[in-house]
């Protein structure tokens, strides 16, 4: 192949850096989807399924597929090391790569599947291996489910689904992330722990706020507000106007 013939350039600049749209989904020449995303000096393409680059090591989707199916034919007899462990760690990496990428453009059902993904291979490298070696993964367990649980619960909106149970999801996982067990001596995780519960707090109060307005809740706050003020008069006929909303809710 000639040097001509490697030249990226006019690929390039058929799709300038700083277009407004710098992720697109294409079909490949197996006729499958990808998707691509502009940066500064190229052009990176992720596979939907599988692994992002597309590879299959020992022929299984990925190295976790792999290695599960090892464990499950002969957990008595293998044995993982270090060098197992950084192919599962850098397999995670490429998937955290595509996952927050599928977060970003709002698809949200494959941000869900990479990150339940990573967290089964938390869970076991967690029973595999020292759990001085796990420690550079499981520091990262609480932003995982947090990408996880903030996915679901988009894409529950997106479906059709109603903003209550998307609250509940986001609930769970406030839940689940202030559970976790500490790491001792590990500077990374109450950290990732503490923004975790912060970014989920965050989209929790945006989804209230999408919320229909509650005419009974604002009542309560006029009520409140009268009777701070010493506005008796007006506090007695809110408190009737609200009495009566109450019942008739009571009845249907």
């Amino acid at each position: 192949m000639e040097d001509s013939e490697m030249d990226l350039s006019k690929i390039l600049e058929a799709w300038s850096y700083g277009d407004k749209k710098h992720v697109r989904r294409v079909t490949n020449h197996r006729g499958d989807e990808v998707l691509q995303v502009r940066l500064p000096l190229g052009i990176e393409q992720y596979e939907f399924q599988g692994r992002p680059d597309g590879r299959r090591p020992q022929g299984q989707e990925s190295w976790f597929h792999y290695y599960v199916n090892e464990t499950d034919k002969k957990p008595w007899d293998i044995e993982l090391g270090e060098e197992d462990f950084q192919r599962l760690k850098e397999e995670c990496l490429l998937y955290y790569y595509r996952y927050l990428l599928f977060f970003q453009v709002g698809e949200y059902e494959y941000c869900a599947r990479d990150t339940m993904r990573n967290i089964e291979v938390l869970d076991f490298t967690d029973k595999h291996f020292s759990a001085e070696l796990c420690s550079c993964l499981q520091q990262y367990r609480p932003y995982i489910l947090r990408m996880h649980f903030m996915s679901e619960a988009l894409g529950t909106i997106d479906s059709g689904g109603d903003i209550p149970a998307a609250l509940e999801i986001l609930a769970e996982a406030s839940c689940l992330i202030d559970d976790l067990p500490k790491m001792a001596k590990n500077k990374i995780f109450p950290l990732e722990q503490k923004n975790s519960l912060r970014a989920i707090e965050e989209l929790r109060q945006q989804l209230f706020r999408m919320l229909p307005p509650d005419p009974l809740a604002e009542l309560r706050e006029k009520l409140a507000e009268a009777i701070a003020t010493e506005d008796y008069e007006e506090a007695a006929r809110l408190r009737d106007s609200l009495q009566k909303r109450e019942d008739r809710s009571e009845l249907s």
